[in-house]
């Protein structure tokens, strides 16, 4: 139960402010700004506080009481309420929770501090604070910010949006992601910082492992002891889905060094269950790292055991055929069968195709009536067929070697001759950089234009449809529309067609977090035409007749002067 006074009149010197208040960051422009309003108008809102020993303690109004200091007032109207520590803190949030430019960080630690009373729970904070479970979730969350990511945070070096993808790795990733926040181009002297989709897509490739396509036992504790069952981990998406409700692949493994742990013991039992299957390195990494024994992928070829029409027969074993692991690279833990005989007639079209056409010579059966000396000769001419058909099948392997280190070495040039071509065409570019004029010339504006059409010509169908919309007939593409569009243009309108192109994306009424780049257009290209005051006298055209009359008394009185 609460009491409270009228509202009535407290010397400035009074109050001081709470130490249990979220609020922490203020922005001296916007308290400025409130100071003059104050100035001008007197504070409108009461402040609200609470009566201590040391006079009264302010339980919400931190920014008006500042501003109301920089405005030097001497005291300022307040609401004085007896109220005790838990309703206090209580206040505080709810009200800073209804403010726009209450810090997400400080709102999160106000957050946790109802939730360290006893009787707090979420649900306690969604029927106080009238917000959502999603938004109390990924509030609390960012209290899991590594110190250097929650200090760049409340500096406002990253966005709200980067935070909150951060604070949702383990904290040993943490400080890897955030440097994916930046990126220093050759132009720049300080990193500039990356939009948060590209933080989202490097942690989605590279720290959110899908356990639907784990190789090992999700459900196995004996894996990695320290981390239990993936089933009831709780780094994995799945574990919190009001946390991870933009998650839309499956269950993702939040804890990469985990998921490392179990993937190698998965290898390690398998093949210590399983000694002779062959260990493959599906990609290139340095020779002191491969397990012993492993062999590269190019050396054996996979079987197939996965047809699209599950009707169709199988593929068909060969004497070659043997077990394999793949202990490094894509597919990394699975397990399939390789042939290791690089001319398998069975699985070798090639090979298969040669045979088909040249077969081994067979020796002939025996003839009841054959002599001894038949039957040598039968054995000679067999053997001669035999070399024949060996030396034959020794130079088609050469003549494929030979193809082979052929298109191998067309490879190599063809990849010298794009690597030296690539050369040139960026030392054009920095030369083009280099020359950059400070204003375009309609030329010089004209390829501007043709370039960012052909960017993504997609980011511009509005544009191209607009320019279409007459022309029900008309089977261009986008692209075609905004070049021929562009080379017909005059040069005077080539500006305007550059400021259609870029804004109209921006036509639409913007999201809370974005920028309204059509208002900054318009301030910066067609700022409004200030009002003529009501003081200044504007001059009214005379009639044309009253005019002709004027000059015809004019001209009369010069001729009688004359």
């Amino acid at each position: 139960m609460q009491n409270s006074s009228a509202f009535q009149y407290l010397a400035l010197d009074t109050i001081h402010e709470s130490t249990t208040n979220p609020r922490r960051t203020f922005d001296e422009a916007k308290l400025l700004e409130l100071a003059e309003s104050i100035k001008h108008h007197g504070l409108i809102q009461p402040v609200t506080v609470r009566p201590n020993s040391e006079g009264f303690e302010l339980i919400a109004g931190a920014r008006r009481y500042r501003a109301a200091q920089l405005a030097e007032l001497f005291s300022i109207p307040a609401r004085i309420v007896e109220i005790d520590d838990t309703q206090a803190l209580e206040w505080q949030l709810v009200e800073n929770a209804q403010r726009a430019d209450i810090h997400p960080y400080e709102e999160a630690q106000g957050f946790q501090r109802l939730l360290d009373l006893p009787g707090y729970d979420v649900a306690t904070l969604v029927e106080k604070s009238g917000k959502s479970a999603s938004h109390i979730y990924a509030r609390l969350s960012l209290l899991q910010l590594i110190s250097e990511v929650a200090e760049a945070f409340t500096q406002e070096r990253i966005t709200a949006s980067h935070a909150n993808l951060i604070a949702r790795l383990p904290q040993e990733s943490q400080a890897e992601a955030f440097e994916q926040c930046w990126r220093k181009d050759w132009q720049d002297s300080e990193p500039h910082l990356l939009p948060a989709k590209h933080v989202s897509a490097w942690i989605q490739n590279n720290l959110y492992l899908s356990l639907a396509d784990a190789p090992f036992d999700r459900e196995d504790p004996t894996l990695n002891p320290a981390a239990g069952a993936c089933v009831t981990c709780p780094r994995r998406s799945g574990y919190n889905t009001s946390l991870f409700s933009d998650v839309t692949d499956g269950d993702q493994c939040l804890s990469g060094p985990c998921y490392q742990i179990k993937l190698t013991a998965h290898i390690d039992r398998e093949i210590a269950v399983r000694p002779e299957l062959i260990q493959i390195e599906n990609g290139w990494r340095n020779a002191r790292e491969q397990r012993p024994g492993a062999v590269q992928r190019g050396h054996f070829r996979e079987i197939e055991t996965v047809v699209e029409n599950p009707d169709a027969e199988p593929a068909p074993p060969c004497a070659a055929a043997k077990p394999a692991i793949i202990v490094y690279g894509k597919r990394v833990g699975t397990t399939l069968t390789v042939c290791t005989d690089d001319n398998c007639p069975v699985h070798d079209p090639r090979v298969e195709e040669e045979q088909a056409a040249n077969p081994a010579p067979t020796m002939a059966p025996a003839s009841e009536a054959e002599t001894e000396e038949e039957a040598e000769e039968r054995q000679r001419n067999y053997e001669q067929q035999r070399k024949e058909y060996e030396q034959e099948q020794e130079r088609r392997a050469k003549e494929r070697k030979q193809q082979f280190e052929r298109e191998q070495k067309e490879h190599e040039a063809e990849r010298a001759r794009r690597e030296k071509l690539h050369k040139a065409r960026v030392s054009k570019f920095d030369r083009i950089l280099e020359k950059a004029p400070a204003m375009f010339s309609a030329t010089q504006l004209r390829v501007f234009l043709r370039a960012l059409a052909t960017i993504d010509p997609y980011a511009f169908d509005d544009v191209a449809e607009q320019l279409a919309a007459n022309d029900e007939n008309n089977q261009q593409t986008s692209e075609e529309i905004l070049l021929s569009t562009i080379d017909g243009l005059p040069d005077d309108k080539l500006t305007g067609f550059a400021l259609r192109l870029v804004l109209t994306a921006h036509t639409p009424i913007p999201r809370e977090d974005e920028l309204d780049l059509l208002t900054e257009a318009e301030t910066a290209f067609a700022p409004p035409q200030p009002k003529e005051t009501a003081s200044k006298k504007t001059k009214t055209p005379m009639p044309i007749k009253t005019a002709q009359r004027t000059a015809a008394k004019k001209k009369a009185k010069k001729q009688v002067a004359a």
